[in-house]
């Protein structure tokens, strides 16, 4: 017997989620995605590299600082321990001087960081912008430069 896989399938197949519904699939969805796992193919913390078994979330830029509380980029698995003692802290400025730190999980930690803002950056551009302007985190492209440079051939800089 053949099976229906057309809109009829999908029409069926949605489901209605409740607000708590939707905030736990949403963070459990971080932790099945991000790239570091244990031994059993869990999740493990984004910074330390250990796997517990209660991890909590992460927000990279911490909301005291004006970081969003729902963006994947800006959320990632984290042991107690890791999340209590970096609090509000700078990531780079708590991480790197840690015993743990290595860079390996540093291109872990960016790369998510680069794909999760991809995504966000096609949802809500503008959003986004205006965050980033807001905190001084980008140089808008329409601004045009103060001062014309000239460069000189390096025949002429030889000359002078």
């Amino acid at each position: 017997m053949r099976e229906d896989h057309g809109p009829n399938l999908l029409l069926y197949s949605l489901s209605e989620l409740r607000p708590s519904e939707a905030r736990r699939k949403f963070r459990q969805s971080i932790f099945e995605d991000y790239l570091l796992r244990g031994p059993h193919g869990q999740a493990a913390c984004a910074y330390c590299g250990k796997w517990h078994e209660r991890l909590t979330l992460d927000h990279i830029v911490a909301k005291s600082k004006g970081g969003p509380h729902y963006a994947r980029w800006n959320s990632v698995p984290a042991c107690f321990s890791c999340n209590s003692s970096k609090s509000n802290l700078g990531l780079f400025e708590w991480w790197r001087p840690q015993q743990f730190w290595s860079q390996e999980r540093e291109e872990a930690l960016m790369t998510w960081v680069y794909v999760q803002s991809f995504v966000s950056a096609h949802t809500i551009e503008g959003q986004r912008e205006q965050w980033m302007e807001k905190n001084s985190l980008a140089i808008p492209a329409y601004q045009p430069a103060k001062e014309k440079v000239v460069v000189m051939p390096p025949l002429l800089c030889m000359a002078i």
